[in-house]
């Protein structure tokens, strides 16, 4: 994993573009599967100064977290792509 700080603001737009896009590709693909996280984000303080960054899965409430676990059950029952 890297941690260096980016170059440039080029390297900072790659960075904060990829993660937006990895939150919103699991959101639709939550909702796809009928789970919706209504805290998930992106962790802006990883982002600032690293090449890396977090999406933040965040809280959800029971129902949610039960939905979550059906889901990927079934995922994993029908065998990952």
């Amino acid at each position: 994993m890297l941690t260096e700080e980016p170059q440039s603001r080029d390297d900072w737009r790659r960075i904060t573009k990829e993660v937006r896009e990895a939150r919103d590709g699991l959101a639709a693909a939550l909702r796809d599967a009928g789970v919706i996280l209504p805290s998930l984000t992106t962790d802006i303080a990883t982002c600032a100064g690293r090449t890396i960054a977090l999406v933040d899965l965040g809280r959800c409430n029971v129902e949610t977290a039960h939905r979550l676990a059906n889901a990927l059950r079934e995922v994993s029952r029908r065998g990952a792509p």
